[in-house]
């Protein structure tokens, strides 16, 4: 066993859904991180009666380059005897359809590719081979974005059916591995153009906080472990409050707000609104919207209505608010009611 292996052995067999008599699958792409802990994996699953299916998501960005990734996924699992599933996503299709960015939309692809693959396998668990590295890269990508607590815990080992076991890996650990173990990977060249944000993070503004703390990488997931901490208790605080005061209604909330609402720590206050309206399927929930939604209800004035992204609208109403999805726009609201003014005054005049 090689050094840096003993480490990463303990680490996978520490997390939670590893688990014997299992089929788990594996994402691979063909990248040092990945090809590392797939080998791990299949050399650890014997020993725990686990199967293992290795997908490899193949986002059509790169040309050839992209397929010669695909090939050595493709050679590793026939040389080690696992089996292989190739998905085809057409990321520019995507971004052009919804106006996301190339980042967003191969995320977004390769998430619900590797869900497919789950569902189809009947896996337990998906296993991603974030790092170190990559955790500081997402806090600091967060908090371009304006990402509060949320934002700032990063990405966690385990989240529903996605595992990270290495998260507390370095990615020269991760690159020790695949020397030692004589493991040949793929270099995405892409990763070298600054134009993606989370590229221009690794290449340019980490290295710079460096020259002031060597340890900032560190210091950054360390942080995001804390908020994770935090996250998770404030949230529980507010799904409690739910549960005694609301009523959810498969993405309707209708939810009392009155005197114990406005005893809730501020913290827990804008949890219960930014879950109730994410819950009714708003989008991009900002700092600003639970905030004056919070300012409304405080204010105690009857039937007003509050619109978010998402076609979602809040309702505050006697002390109580409701949250659910709004068919119309509120410029179709207000077309509609000039257009019944109109009509009003015509019928006077004839």
């Amino acid at each position: 066993m090689s050094k840096a292996g003993e480490c990463l052995y303990k680490m996978l067999e520490a997390c939670p859904l590893w688990t014997a008599n299992t089929t788990v699958l594996a994402a691979c792409s063909g990248g040092a991180d990945s090809l590392a802990l797939t080998d791990v994996m299949q050399r650890l699953a014997p020993l725990h009666n686990i199967k293992i299916q290795v997908v490899h998501v193949h986002h059509h960005l790169r040309g050839a380059e992209a397929d010669q990734d695909a090939e050595l996924v493709r050679a590793f699992c026939a040389e080690h005897k696992l089996s292989f599933v190739q998905k085809n996503v057409d990321v520019k299709a995507l971004v052009e359809a919804e106006g996301l960015s190339i980042e967003e939309g191969a995320r977004k692809l390769r998430y619900q590719a590797l869900e497919e693959c789950r569902v189809e396998a009947g896996a337990t668990a998906i296993f991603l081979a974030q790092h170190r590295d990559d955790q500081a890269e997402t806090v600091l990508l967060n908090l371009l974005r304006g990402s509060g607590t949320k934002g700032l815990r990063g990405m966690r080992e385990v989240n529903g059916y996605l595992v990270r076991p290495f998260l507390a890996v370095t990615k020269a650990e991760l690159l020790q591995y695949c020397q030692e173990e004589n493991i040949t990977y793929a270099v995405d060249s892409t990763n070298e153009d600054i134009t993606f944000t989370r590229n221009w993070l690794r290449k340019e503004i980490l290295p710079a906080l460096e020259k002031k703390n060597p340890n900032i990488k560190k210091q950054l997931a360390q942080a995001a472990t804390l908020a994770a901490w935090d996250e998770e208790y404030l949230q529980g605080e507010a799904d409690k409050y739910l549960r005694a005061y609301g009523t959810d209604l498969g993405g309707f909330y209708d939810v009392e707000v009155g005197p114990a609402f406005n005893q809730l720590a501020p913290a827990v206050k804008t949890r219960v609104l930014r879950t109730m309206l994410q819950g009714a399927g708003a989008v991009e929930v900002s700092f600003e919207h639970t905030r004056d939604l919070a300012a409304l209800i405080d204010k105690g004035v009857g039937n007003k209505a509050f619109d978010v992204p998402g076609k979602v609208r809040a309702i505050y109403l006697n002390g109580r608010l409701t949250v659910g999805k709004n068919t119309n726009s509120r410029a179709d609201e207000r077309a509609a009611k000039n257009f019944q003014k109109e009509c009003q005054r015509n019928a006077c005049k004839s």
